[in-house]
């Protein structure tokens, strides 16, 4: 009936994103800071963005 997904996102990566996206939405770039901060000492990963405005993989 119900089969898991083989690819995409891990789930790690979607919490780690969770939590990078609230930090941003209440504190700017102070929260996306602190948000990798806190996603990294729990093992779940860092998001980074770089600088780029043509950066597929950022925007």
């Amino acid at each position: 009936m119900f089969r898991r997904k083989t690819g995409g996102v891990s789930a790690a990566e979607t919490a780690a994103r969770t939590v990078q996206a609230a930090g941003q939405k209440f504190a700017g770039e102070r929260g996306g800071r602190a948000a990798n901060k806190v996603t990294s000492a729990l093992g779940l990963g860092r998001i980074s963005y770089c600088n780029k405005p043509n950066c597929h993989d950022c925007n």
